[in-house]
């Protein structure tokens, strides 16, 4: 049963979905499943493997749905059977862990800018990084852990999992717009979606994907031009600018650094 519970977990991971692992690490006297016992439990409240079925596991599966929505990691708590009103009588110690998969930075264009951001980020976060480009040869030599992903003329844009953050700074502005209108009209979008070019670049994009139907909350979403105001125009500082402005989205953060910066 472990074993099926693992490879659940695995799958969900590699999907992007969130889940908790809910494990018997302790029991004492009589309880209904010993201890190693795991149960995967998923948002929506299904359950796969068994910590002992009836009102422990119905118990076990609220506090692991609790702790999805309150933002926690781990919990460990020790539950008297009798006072879930099972009649055995013992003491059963579970383990809550939520597991979450690490956010997913995918980049459109792999020139200059798209590039040094990928190596960057991979160096300094545990995230999954995605280059897309046109061009597969740009693509032929990344740097092992980076992915790669060939689009020919950025005509087929991938769905990606919710917690999926996104810059498109492809070669043109043609291609920006196709790639960030066919994003705002997936379904998630992303949770982070950001341009780069300049304040001009911003306003035509954002009046064009308006008179393509896509709504005004969408379109005030994206950020362009990408990136905290550090200076420097140069590839490395402009990755390392737009780095910074994902890594404080991350961290819910990024409207009190603006604020600190314009200070």
């Amino acid at each position: 049963m472990s074993s099926l519970v693992f490879r659940r977990a695995a799958e969900a991971l590699e999907k992007g979905e969130s889940a908790v692992l809910v494990t018997v690490v302790a029991v004492e006297g009589a309880a209904p499943r010993e201890a190693g016992a795991k149960m995967l439990v998923f948002p929506d409240g299904h359950a796969e493997g068994t910590v002992g079925g009836g009102a422990l596991e119905y118990h076990a599966i609220q506090k692991a749905l609790d702790l999805l929505k309150e933002g926690k990691k781990t919990l460990l708590e020790s539950l008297e059977l009798r006072d879930l009103g099972m009649l055995c009588g013992g003491r059963t110690t579970l383990f809550y862990e939520v597991l979450q998969s690490p956010p997913l930075l995918a980049i459109f264009g792999a020139g200059h800018v798209g590039r040094l951001l990928a190596l960057l980020a991979q160096k300094t976060t545990a995230w999954r990084i995605l280059l897309l480009d046109d061009r597969a040869e740009r693509l032929a030599d990344l740097p092992p852990g980076l992915e790669g992903k060939h689009l020919p003329a950025y005509q087929e844009i991938p769905s990606f999992p919710e917690k999926t953050y996104v810059v498109v700074a492809t070669e043109s502005h043609a291609t920006d717009l196709r790639v960030v209108s066919a994003l705002l009209k997936n379904e998630p979008e992303p949770a982070y979606l950001g341009m780069l070019g300049s304040q001009a670049k911003a306003a035509e994009i954002r009046a064009k994907l308006l008179a393509m139907g896509i709504s005004e909350e969408k379109v005030k979403k994206l950020h362009c031009p990408v990136g905290l105001p550090l200076g420097g125009k140069d590839p490395g500082s402009v990755a390392v600018s737009i780095l910074a402005e994902i890594l404080a989205f991350h961290h819910g953060r990024l409207s009190e650094t603006k604020a600190r910066l314009a200070s």
